[in-house]
């Protein structure tokens, strides 16, 4: 039922976006995805409104206490964290660090947490287990959209101080030009790129790219964003010098199965944010696509440096892999 007045509210505002907006959807291919844009746009609306109501805090009004240098490092899963060395990891913790998602299991601690919870109850408990001691101080982001489709309860999650919600825009298209487009408009407008204009296309880790360049840094190095179809650093035949495997470790492992098999979107071994066919069918643009437009729109005139930390990461082919100061 509320699908359907999401659909009929969407439509009805359809006609003002193109209108407002013609230089998106004064094209064909922006106005294939009209339609999926407004829908969003009534949605992230409706979702302010929740979040608001409940009570919790939003991340525009969020404080940063926790900047201690110019460079970020986002963690991710990819099996190429296990690749640092013990210097690499040195100069990572100098540095601010972004958890992302279901790296919450490594031992090194991140400075800010973003999270995106799947619709598994059995993992939503996992997750409050391992970051009730562990977390005590990290300043934990939810993407909202998440928590209402997953059905977690964000009061089951231990350290409410440090806790805000993200509602992100979601600019959907499968066209590039499009994309940026999008991406033009939304930045042109005074005050650029801040926690207000927050973008989750495709994969949350743009999104983490855009809360680190709102933050204000000018480096940020996004580790075991390998989206290569191989494994993740909790699986990996590649063991860490420096973490050893821990019990928590097949934990997750084990959830993370069940998670997949349920969603079936893994196929051929192809990562689902790189598969074109997977990408097309939910309306976005890959993850090579996205951060060449990103590039292009975001990061061309600005200070700020993006990289990736392997030489395996797919966006390798796109992105500069990060130098530690070690090989230097």
């Amino acid at each position: 039922m509320t699908n359907i007045i999401f659909h009929y509210l969407g439509r009805l505002s359809s006609l003002l976006f193109l209108i407002k907006n013609q230089n998106i959807f004064g094209t064909k291919e922006g106005r294939e995805f009209l339609q999926m844009y407004s829908e969003s746009e009534v949605k992230q609306l409706f979702f302010k409104v929740h979040a608001k109501l409940k009570r919790y805090k939003n991340v525009t009004s969020y404080v940063d206490k926790k900047k201690k240098s110019d460079t970020v490092f986002i963690l991710g899963s990819g099996e190429s964290i296990n690749e640092l060395t013990k210097k690499d990891w040195e100069e990572i913790k100098r540095n601010n660090i972004i958890g992302l998602n279901y790296s919450f299991v490594h031992p090194v601690i991140p400075d800010y947490h973003l999270m995106e919870m799947i619709p598994l109850r059995e993992m939503q408990s996992f997750f409050c287990d391992v970051t009730k001691d562990r977390f005590t101080n990290v300043d934990m982001f939810f993407q909202y959209k998440h928590v209402i489709k997953s059905g977690f309860d964000l009061s089951t999650y231990g350290h409410k101080k440090n806790m805000y919600v993200h509602i992100p825009k979601l600019l959907p298209t499968i066209y590039p030009g499009v994309l940026e487009k999008y991406l033009n408009n939304l930045f042109s407008k005074k005050g650029g790129l801040t926690m207000q204009s927050l973008v989750h296309h495709n994969s949350h880790i743009g999104c983490a790219v855009m809360f680190a360049q709102a933050l204000g840094y000018k480096k940020i190095v996004m580790l075991g964003i390998d989206l290569n179809g191989g494994n993740y650093f909790t699986n990996s035949e590649i063991k860490s010098d420096c973490y050893p495997h821990e019990k928590i470790y097949d934990k997750i492992n084990i959830l993370r199965t069940r998670h997949f098999d349920n969603v079936k979107e893994f196929k051929n071994n192809i990562h689902p944010t790189v598969d074109k066919n997977l990408m097309k069918d939910r309306g976005g643009v890959t993850m090579e696509d996205y951060f060449k437009v990103y590039q292009n729109v975001i990061l061309r005139n600005s200070n700020c440096h993006l990289y990736v930390g392997s030489h395996n990461s797919t966006l390798a082919k796109i992105l500069p892999v990060y130098d530690f100061e070690c090989n230097k």
